[in-house]
């Protein structure tokens, strides 16, 4: 009864110290939120706040991986059907994330410029969620390879990889807008997506460089033999 008393007052402090970090992010961003401000808000000594994230940077990824891994559920959820093409279920995948970040730009613009790493308290949750991502999108490539919608020369892992590149670097270009729209952010995204599943090389020029292709097939590009697989989990690496 007494352990599970203690453990009922860790997780109330810590869901204490979160929502205050919530709270003082979104209202006066990173720089201007200081750790005593948010143990004042959140009602605990300072000594008690470094018992739950290891500084700043750390108290930031308290705070995100939780909405990052709701986000993540809802993305999940919609692009669980293999009938989709893969344009639009790339694009249904990056869509919650955008929608959520349009909401609170100030405290999107701190998770989308800091960059994280897997130390502090909270930085293997962190990097957990991330190779959950990673492998949703390779999950979706690998469904386009089954199709034939595509044939890259390359393993799902690295198309995985160049998908989320893209939709990380355009992401913080869109949040450092004065007011960012989701569905401009979204369709700018779109546009590069497509292009990247489109290829630069003229479809004429595909077909002569792959006859067996016959010209018929959206962007597929490269080698039309079987395309390599996935790596083993052992030399899979972060996106």
């Amino acid at each position: 009864m007494v352990v599970r008393v203690r453990e009922r007052n860790k997780a109330e402090k810590r869901e204490r110290i979160r929502l205050a970090a919530l709270k003082l992010f979104s209202e006066y961003g990173y720089d201007a939120t200081t750790l005593r401000d948010v143990a004042r808000e959140a009602h605990v000594a300072l000594g008690t706040l470094s018992l739950y994230a290891a500084d700043k940077r750390d108290l930031t990824l308290l705070v995100f991986n939780e909405i990052t891994v709701s986000t993540m559920e809802t993305a999940i959820d919609l692009t669980r059907s293999r009938e989709i093409l893969l344009e639009e279920r790339i694009l249904t995948f990056f869509t919650p994330f955008y929608r959520d970040w349009a909401g609170n730009p100030r405290l999107a613009r701190i998770f989308l410029q800091i960059n994280y790493y897997s130390g502090g308290m909270h930085g293997e949750e962190y990097t957990r969620t991330r190779r959950s991502i990673a492998r949703q999108l390779e999950f979706i490539v690998e469904d386009a390879i089954n199709r034939g919608e595509i044939r890259p020369p390359e393993t799902t892992e690295i198309v995985a990889q160049h998908f989320f590149l893209i939709f990380s670097a355009t992401a913080r270009w869109w949040i450092g807008g004065d007011n960012p729209v989701a569905e401009e952010g979204i369709a700018y995204l779109r546009r590069l997506i497509r292009l990247q599943i489109m290829g630069l090389v003229p479809q004429a020029r595909v077909s002569a460089l792959n006859p067996k292709s016959g010209g018929d097939r959206s962007g597929a590009v490269g080698d039309p033999e079987t395309p390599r697989r996935r790596r083993t989990r052992g030399s899979r690496q972060n996106v």
